[in-house]
C-alpha cells in the first residue's frame, strides 16, 4: 500500500474512539486492487457510465476518434490539447487548438494520469491545455497513455514535478439528481466521457 496512505488511515484509527468507522477504515485499506491496472480503471470508469478503448499507439489516435464521432452522429469538428498536434489527422477533421467555447460540441484532452481504484481521469491545467477543455464541450475525449495509470489517488500527487495553477480529476460524465430525482447526465459539464487508453508511444 502506499505509504502515505497508510499513515493516513493509522492515524485515523489511533485517534478514533468509535468501532464503526475503525471498520470502515479497514474496508477502505485495500492492499492491491486485485486484478491488473488496466482492468481495474475500466471496470471503475464504466460503473460511473464512463467509455473506454484500448489502442496499440498514439498513431491510431485521430482514427478512433473520427469513428467515435461518426458513431455518435458528431460533427467533425474539435476544440484539441496542443499536446496532440503533432498527430497524422485527417483533413477531414476539423481542429481548433485553443480554449473551449459555449458552442464548442466536442473536446480532446490528454490527461496527465488515470486512477485504476475509481476510474478517474486527472488532468492539469497549461496554457496548451486550458480547464475549459474538461468542462464546457458535450463530449470529452481524453487520451491517458497506459504507462500514466496509477493504483491510487497518491501516487498522482508524488508524481507531479510542481504544482500547476489547477487540477481536475474527472470521475464519469457530468450527473445530477436534483431534478425530480431523476438522473440527468450532462447537467453541470460534458454527458459523454471516453477515455482512449494508449498502449505506448511511437
Amino acid at each position: 500500500m502506499n505509504q502515505a496512505r497508510e499513515s493516513i488511515l493509522k492515524n485515523i484509527r489511533q485517534g478514533c474512539d468509535d468501532e464503526v468507522v475503525k471498520s470502515l477504515v479497514d474496508d477502505f485499506v485495500v492492499d492491491d486492487l486485485g486484478e491488473s491496472l488496466i482492468c481495474s480503471f475500466i471496470n471503475n470508469l464504466e460503473s460511473v457510465a464512463g467509455t473506454v478503448e484500448l489502442i496499440p499507439n498514439d498513431k491510431e489516435i485521430p482514427f478512433v476518434i473520427e469513428d467515435f464521432l461518426q458513431r455518435h452522429n458528431l460533427p467533425q469538428e474539435m476544440v484539441v490539447d496542443a499536446c496532440l498536434k503533432s498527430l497524422p489527422w485527417p483533413n477531414k477533421l476539423r481542429r481548433a487548438f485553443r480554449a473551449a467555447q459555449a458552442d464548442d460540441v466536442v473536446s480532446v484532452c490528454c490527461a496527465f494520469a488515470g486512477i485504476a481504484e475509481t476510474g478517474s481521469v486527472v488532468l492539469l491545467s497549461s496554457p496548451g491545455s486550458p480547464t475549459t477543455l474538461n468542462f464546457l464541450p458535450d463530449n470529452h475525449i481524453v487520451i491517458l497513455r497506459k504507462d500514466n495509470l496509477v493504483a491510487q489517488i497518491e501516487e498522482v500527487w508524488a508524481r507531479l514535478d510542481a504544482m500547476p495553477r489547477s487540477i481536475n480529476i474527472i470521475t464519469g460524465p457530468s450527473r445530477t439528481a436534483d431534478i425530480e430525482q431523476t438522473l440527468q447526465l450532462g447537467a453541470h459539464g460534458p454527458r459523454r466521457l471516453h477515455v482512449i487508453l494508449v498502449d505506448r508511444c511511437v
